[in-house]
């Protein structure tokens, strides 16, 4: 008997697989067909004109079988994907807590922006992960930006390819990138989320939840999007912190989002005007000490 995967990470990367090499993945077409292997299925794949989420997943006991619903008011056809990706991974992954709670899981923009109480912050979070691996493969992502500065138009071919969110592009891409980077998510003028790639946060560079927005950023200053020709806009050092930075901003009208994307220098940009002593030399140190004991 063949044994299920354990994680979202891993449920979605053999699905990827078994799916192979088309994009974008048909997400209805895989929730449908590979869930007729259990016994409560997935019965139906439906929109659901209302505001209070984005996707829901709601057992119905007579039956036995699952009914996933999305919001089509949203304007982002990528993001209507993203979100039946994450209403499937809830479904592989966490449908039997569902099935003994309420019965029915609805994921507002709060909840899966992380904003909502810890509990729903980490199933919501490995329902990302699990739509971001089915949609976005490592091996083809890591292709199709390899050897290129991260731009505006590289992340829209991602989008386009994957038929994804900006924001699931970019995190995907914050994930492995060796460029030190940072992914920050605002709204009404302060940071909601912010994700440092590896390299960035090694060298310290994070931004807390709830902090303003810098005055001087992109983000608060659409005017200087003019300037931005996909490359994103040079800004000086003391706007994001102590180094220099370009930002790449895109501005959500749905949800007065802004998604920003923190390029840095490669190597950390430290003050000057100070140099640290050097630190003695060991053999010198036990010469010196030698010598003093000598009669």
């Amino acid at each position: 008997m063949t044994r299920n995967p354990k994680t979202p990470k891993a449920w979605a990367n053999f699905l990827a697989r078994a799916w192979g090499p088309r994009f974008p993945v048909e997400v209805n077409t895989i929730a449908l067909e590979y869930s007729k292997r259990f016994d409560d299925p997935i019965a139906t794949i439906a929109k659901a004109d209302v505001d209070t989420f984005e996707g829901a997943i709601f057992h119905r006991p007579k039956t036995g079988k699952w009914i996933i619903l999305y919001n089509p008011t949203i304007a982002s056809f990528g993001r209507i994907n993203f979100t039946l990706g994450h209403e499937f991974g809830h479904y592989l992954n966490h449908r039997a807590q569902i099935k003994d709670g309420a019965g029915s899981l609805q994921c507002s923009q709060r909840a899966v922006l992380g904003v909502d109480n810890d509990t729903a912050r980490q199933i919501e979070r490995e329902a990302d992960e699990f739509a971001s691996y089915l949609l976005m493969p490592m091996d083809d992502f890591r292709q199709q930006v390899a050897g290129h500065a991260m731009t505006l138009d590289l992340l829209r071919h991602c989008t386009d390819r994957y038929a994804v969110s900006y924001t699931a592009a970019a995190s995907k891409w914050i994930e492995f990138t060796e460029d030190r980077a940072v992914l920050v998510v605002g709204i009404d003028g302060f940071i909601l989320w912010s994700r440092s790639s590896d390299s960035a946060f090694r060298s310290y560079v994070f931004y807390r939840k709830g902090k303003p927005l810098p005055a001087g950023s992109v983000a608060m200053r659409p005017d200087l999007a003019v300037q931005d020709q996909g490359l994103g806009v040079e800004l000086p050092a003391g706007v994001w912190g102590a180094e220099p930075v370009r930002e790449i901003t895109i501005f959500a009208d749905r949800y007065d989002l802004t998604i920003s994307l923190l390029v840095l220098p490669k190597r950390p940009v430290f003050s000057v005007g100070f140099e640290e002593e050097p630190a003695p030399d060991t053999l010198d140190l036990m010469n010196s000490r030698a010598r003093s004991e000598r009669p």
